[in-house]
């Protein structure tokens, strides 16, 4: 009687869960439509984009077209990103009551884990004939190393140096070859149902390059901007709506979930070189070392190289000369931040990079500076830098993304390369100033005499070998360790420093006078 009191008590409890093991199961294979908004690392700064591994996220916008029966229904969606964050994952259409993350992808550990202890068919090349042969092989060990039985007896595979591989008679029901999230729905009417997934995924980031083309003078450039977008994920999103976001957002750590990304990698490793018996099986007694790892097959190294060599001198080409802009993203206001939306579909590739134009800007009105900073006694080696405000007035007046700057000037030989700077994120009427190159044709001539008590007299030369003249700027920090006075020419005071500006004439000279005094901090 205890025992069915027991059993009562049980079955009320088990009923459901038995019921939602056989939910029917409905599959998404893939989306309608798709929207990517990626999203800059904020902890980047200046540095530059990580195309092998991004740092930051997308927000990602699913529609599909399903058809649930009623009731209570398990939604596998399959396609979606790799680096999805399960706990992000918000479903529009159909009322989710909880949701899974499938890390089981298709891959060849994922095969060996599935047929451990099954037979399968192991077909290789006989070391003897040189001829290909099968025959049943038992799966007997599955922890990073495979391991079979035959008639041969227990053998490691891939330790004979010869061509082995194994023939499954099918694809396990608990493998994808996609990653999948799964919703279970709560009750609903059934029917066609048009639903969005939306969800955060790691493995994205963008940055910007601007393109700038001096004019002879150096008073003016043409600006192009272009978004660099970069993906990690294994997942492709064809023909989406794609768009940036420029600007710093608060990020929870329930945002940078890498369990997916620990799972794919577990499930991709599969030791096939380790640990191997020096003859291949136990029956075999012979000796020797087994041959080294064949190298991977040439037409993939030469795939790699053909795409490494193609995207360079794309951008080269991209980046030296001005072409017709067919597309620009276009920027919208998001609250405090930028949006960037690029106005025709576009493949967000995996494992790839994109360049979309979003800014295009024709005789920015600034000014090319001759700059160096006095650090003790003498000045550092001169830099030259354009310095421009972005305010419309101007010729610009939009957010300047941070990113980089890559500058060109023409010459009689063509476009030539002058240099390139870092920037970070600039506000409409901003000044802004890029510091691209080491100056060649300026010279620093500085003398000092002491004159007692930690007092030194500078006499600072100023030789311009250019062709035209320039504008020549030196900081004097003021909290450099030392007091500078005593000018022969008149300083403007800025946040922590004063500078002493002068145009120097073409091929001429000009002399700065001035003293100093105190000690080093």
């Amino acid at each position: 009687m205890p025992r069915l009191w027991l059993w009562l008590m049980i079955l009320p409890l088990w009923a459901p869960l038995a019921a939602r093991a056989q939910l029917p199961v409905v599959i998404s294979s893939g989306p309608d439509k798709v929207a990517v908004t990626l999203y800059r690392d904020p902890d980047r700064g200046e540095a530059p984009l990580d195309r092998d591994e991004p740092g930051a996220f997308a927000l990602i916008a699913e529609t599909r077209t399903v058809m649930l029966p009623p009731g209570e229904a398990v939604i596998r969606f399959e396609g979606v990103a790799s680096g999805i964050v399960p706990q992000s994952a918000i479903l529009f259409g159909a009322p989710p009551r909880e949701r899974n993350r499938d890390a089981a992808l298709m891959s060849q550990k994922g095969l060996v884990d599935a047929f451990t202890g099954q037979r399968v068919i192991l077909r290789r090349t006989d070391p003897a004939s040189g001829r290909t042969v099968e025959e049943s092989a038992t799966v007997r060990s599955a922890a990073d190393r495979l391991v079979v039985t035959t008639m041969r007896g227990v053998e490691a595979l891939y330790c004979s140096g010869l061509h082995q591989t194994l023939l499954y008679p099918g694809a396990p029901a608990t493998l994808s070859a996609k990653p999948v999230l799964t919703m279970t729905t709560r009750d609903q009417p059934g029917g066609p149902a048009t639903i969005t997934l939306a969800y955060i995924a790691t493995g994205f980031d963008w940055d910007a390059i601007y393109v700038g083309t001096l004019a002879p003078d150096g008073q003016s450039l043409d600006l192009l901007g272009w978004l660099t977008l970069a993906s990690a994920d294994d997942t492709s999103f064809a023909d989406a709506t794609a768009s940036a976001i420029a600007g710093r957002v608060n990020r929870s750590e329930d945002s940078r979930d890498d369990s997916g990304e620990r799972a794919r990698e577990e499930a991709r490793y599969l030791n096939r070189f380790s640990a191997c018996w020096p003859a291949g099986t136990t029956s075999d007694l012979g000796s020797g070392t087994p041959p080294p790892p064949a190298p991977p097959p040439m037409a993939m190294m030469m795939a790699g190289e053909d795409i490494v060599v193609t995207a360079q001198r794309r951008q080269e080409g991209m980046l030296s000369a001005p072409a017709p802009v067919a597309v620009v993203a276009r920027a919208e206001n998001l609250g405090d931040l930028k949006l960037y939306r690029i106005p025709v579909p576009v493949t967000v590739a995996a494992r790839a990079q994109k360049q979309v134009a979003f800014l295009v800007k024709q005789k920015v009105k600034g000014s090319l500076v001759y700059r160096t900073e006095m650090r003790w006694e003498e000045p550092d080696d001169p830099r030259m830098l354009f310095r421009f405000r972005n305010g419309r007035k101007d010729g610009l007046g939009d957010p300047l993304p941070a990113g980089r700057a890559v500058l060109y000037q023409d010459s009689p030989w063509g476009r030539m390369y002058v240099g390139e700077s870092t920037t970070g994120d600039k506000t409409v009427d901003e000044e802004v100033e890029w510091s691209f190159a080491q100056a060649s044709n300026l010279t620093l001539e500085p003398e000092q005499e002491e004159a007692g008590k930690g007092i030194l007299h500078h006499n600072l030369v100023v030789r311009n070998a250019n062709p035209f003249p320039i504008r020549f700027e030196i900081d004097f920090p003021a909290n450099g360790g030392r007091l500078f006075s005593g000018f022969s020419g008149r300083l403007t005071k800025k946040p922590g420093k004063q500078v002493w500006a002068m145009t120097v004439p073409a091929n001429g000279t000009i002399r700065l006078r001035f003293r100093s005094a105190g000690q080093p901090h």
